[in-house]
């Protein structure tokens, strides 16, 4: 094979060059674009999609070595051995010889390809070409029809080649059946062919090369597929190669040499050098994954939520060595247009990129996100318009950025109409950033998005108030506001900053520096008068069931909690009121009536909270801050978080207007208190008038009778127990009479429930004397 014209079919491999065998040599790994796992599947289908076009291809270069051998029937052949290029060989002659043998058009040298690693692999590519007659039972799809046939011998298919070998005739079969025109273009699909010998090469570097069996990485086949489509063009699509050329003057001369004069070439020459660079990981010692990653992530932004390989994009995990990023992913939008777009705004990332390269800024960038708040910020910081990352210009978009992300961001949804204003409504600002917000502040735009209308608002005191603008960046670092303001200055259904210095000074002496103030400390009084006196407060003003409910931890002002619930609007008023307070302990907060007085459950639940000593009772436990409502046995129960232990829960009363449905617990054993019962759960509360205990099930007993114990469970049941807390049962049965010494109390008031207890502990005693006589 010559060195000129070497771009030839697999049958001119025959016909023109006078090859009469290829064979696979055992050093070559098994038949891979068979194989059933993600990435050949995706690979096998790609192969199909382009084949099914009837478009000329090019399956790349071909390595190979050219020998003349002896063969077993005593015959000599001119043979041709791939080094490189194997699959892409098998995968075309499997395609030539189900043409034939289906579609009865001609290849002529099926007998002329088969693999040597394995006599499997040898014998089976052997056997059907010879024996196959393009047949298939129609009940069964291709590759079982084969396994069914007589020449086919078991042990083959466990060779990989050969099950891999069946399982691309069978996606073949399934495309192109009644297909036959595609196979009269396969004459279409041209390789490199480059044999070894011809080139004076050693071929043996390449066979040790090879025989590694190292894959092409992932960025490998992306960089060779964006290769490809590299507009020729000599125009920079602003590109800010000139960034690059200040700092590399090799560059520079070459440009004015020129010998770099298009777009591709300065591609492929930075890429090379000083972009792969900046992502080198010294402790992988490659740069292959974060600049893929890279790449990869920009593009998800450019495509769009209702691009087709969005999730697969966004689901891509780079830390997973086995990640599988096929080239459609970024093909399916890269055309002749959105090529040029996504190159250039590639390269001018890049160009800034190197640009600041010393800037601490930049490592940030290339990192992997994690989360969609994280893409979000990043692409946000590289939306910016400018050149220079160290410029008070872009500290300022970065605050913005900061902003915006992390406050409304969360999902896939959220992200991309980030993106999308972020695209078509301040990049092109990102230089002068707090002027424009402040703009659309003064002209009143109505803004949908609660954080955007801040931000104009903010922006607007950061440029016309020197103090106020000093509180503002300092509250926006505050680790629980992470740039939501809202609490401290949303004023009705408006902004209002005259009281923000008065809120920002109680925000800090209520919530700390780092907003861990009102966390729990055992034994610390001060600390439980604190956070007694603000949750007290902050259950005040709650006047609707979704700031109470809602799996609420109610009583938890630790770090993570309180920033959780300044993110929320619903809690806006809330703050605002409590750091309004003229009163060191809050006592001057006023409690607000509920909105609907029809959530009974709610009042009830509040109420109960707001009694004497509770909140103090439930917080001076550290299990305390945990607690939220869930409803148990249709009432309301306070338990903590997968909280396990029957007595770090407090049951609630419900009553209301219709008595049947009432459960009304924590009312009776308060009455049966004052008729000589004792309790024997601890009480919440150090009042005594207030009748609430710890625990799921209450035990009590009667003075008379100590020695039988009495308990009252969650589901509304109340009875006779033993020492290991199970129900007496009945030796007797009496109609009418529950089979233990038990009753239910849904929907008895206290007299019922003292009769049926006193009626309870007559039978049982009477019960004990008959068994003792």
């Amino acid at each position: 094979m010559g060195q000129n014209d070497s771009r030839k079919t697999l049958q001119a491999l025959f016909e023109e060059e006078k090859y009469d065998y290829i064979y696979i040599p055992r050093i070559q790994r098994d038949y891979a674009q068979g194989r059933i796992d993600k990435e050949a599947t995706v690979i096998r289908d790609n192969i199909l999609d382009d084949v099914a076009s009837g478009k000329p291809l090019s399956w790349g270069i071909v390595f190979g070595v050219s020998e003349v051998r002896n063969m077993i029937d005593g015959t000599t052949k001119k043979c041709f051995i791939p080094i490189d290029g194997q699959q892409r060989l098998t995968t075309l002659y499997l395609l030539s010889l189900y043409g034939e043998k289906v579609h009865g058009i001609p290849f002529g040298y099926l007998q002329g390809f088969n693999y040597e690693t394995r006599s499997a692999s040898r014998d089976f590519l052997t056997a059907i070409a010879e024996y196959w007659k393009g047949e298939k039972n129609e009940t069964v799809d291709l590759k079982k029809h084969i396994l069914n046939q007589g020449w086919f011998l078991n042990y083959w298919i466990l060779d990989p080649t050969v099950g891999a070998t069946l399982n691309m005739l069978n996606a073949i079969d399934s495309r192109f059946r009644k297909a036959p025109g595609v196979f009269h273009n396969l004459d279409r699909i041209s390789f490199e062919f480059l044999d070894l010998k011809s080139l004076e090469l050693n071929e043996t570097l390449y066979l040790k090369m090879n025989s590694r069996g190292k894959k092409l990485s992932q960025f490998d086949k992306i960089k060779s597929e964006i290769d490809k489509i590299l507009p020729d063009d000599i125009q920079d699509y602003d590109s800010e190669f000139s960034l690059y050329e200040k700092e590399d003057s090799y560059l520079k001369e070459r440009q004015e040499r020129h010998e770099c004069p298009t777009f591709a070439d300065k591609w492929r020459y930075c890429l090379d050098r000083e972009w792969s660079n900046l992502f080198w990981d010294r402790k992988a010692h490659n740069f292959d994954i974060p600049l893929l990653a890279f790449l990869s992530n920009w593009l998800i932004a450019r495509a769009g939520k209702e691009y087709p390989y969005s999730d697969n994009l966004l689901g891509l995990n780079y830390d997973d060595g086995n990640f599988f990023l096929p080239w459609k992913y970024f093909g399916y939008l890269l055309d002749a247009n959105n090529a040029k777009r996504y190159l250039g705004e590639i390269s001018s990332l890049l160009n800034r990129l190197y640009h600041n390269r010393n800037n601490g800024i930049v490592k940030e960038l290339i990192s992997i996100p994690k989360s969609y708040p994280e893409r979000a910020f990043k692409f946000g910081l590289l939306s910016y318009s400018g050149n220079d990352y160290s410029s008070n210009e872009f500290a300022e978009w970065k605050r913005f950025i900061r902003n915006y992300s992390a406050n409304t961001v969360s999902d896939k949804d959220t992200f991309y109409a980030y993106v999308n204003r972020i695209r078509e409504d301040f990049s092109e600002h990102s230089t002068e950033i707090l002027p424009y917000l402040a703009s659309l502040n003064k002209e009143k735009v109505n803004e949908q998005n609660m954080q955007l209308a801040e931000e104009y608002f903010k922006a607007t005191v950061l440029l016309n108030n020197e103090e106020l603008s000093g509180i503002i960046r300092q509250a926006e670092e505050h680790p629980i506001l992470n740039g939501r303001l809202r609490p401290l200055l949303i004023d009705g259904d408006k902004f209002n900053e005259t009281t923000l210095r008065k809120i920002w000074d109680n925000f800090r002496h209520w919530f700390g520096e780092d907003g861990k103030a009102l966390e729990f400390k055992d034994g610390d009084e001060e600390s439980l008068r604190k956070r007694s006196a603000f949750a007290r407060a902050f259950t005040k003003c709650i006047v609707r069931q979704n700031q109470l409910f809602n799996d609420w931890r109610v009583l938890d002002f630790t770090a993570g909690t309180l920033k959780d619930r300044l993110q929320r609007e619903r809690f806006n008023l809330i703050f605002r009121t409590c750091l309004l307070s003229e009163s060191d302990n809050l006592d001057d907060i006023e409690d607000l009536p509920c909105e609907n007085s029809n959530e009974i459950e709610f009042i009830q639940a509040k109420e109960t909270l707001l009694q004497a000593g509770i909140i103090e009772g439930i917080l001076k436990y550290d299990v305390g801050n945990r607690l939220r409502f869930r409803w148990y046995h249709n009432s309301l129960c306070f338990y903590p978080e997968k909280g396990r232990i029957s007595e770090d829960r407090i049951g609630i009363d419900r009553v209301n207007d219709n008595p049947g449905w009432d459960r009304n617990r924590n009312q009776t054993l308060k009455y049966l208190q004052s008729q000589s019962y004792i309790i024997d759960a601890t009480p919440v509360s150090d009042d005594e008038s207030v009748a609430l205990w710890w625990g799921n099930d209450i035990c009590f007993h009667r003075s008379d009778h100590p020695e039988i114990t009495l308990c009252w469970t969650s589901d509304y049941n109340l009875g006779i127990i033993n020492k290991e807390y199970q129900w007496i049962k009945r030796r007797v049965l009496v109609e009418g009479k529950n089979l233990n010494f038990m009753f239910g109390t849904v929907g008895k008031n206290e007299s019922i429930i003292e009769r049926e207890i006193g009626t309870l502990i007559k039978e049982y005693l009477q019960e004990q004397e008959n068994i003792n006589e």
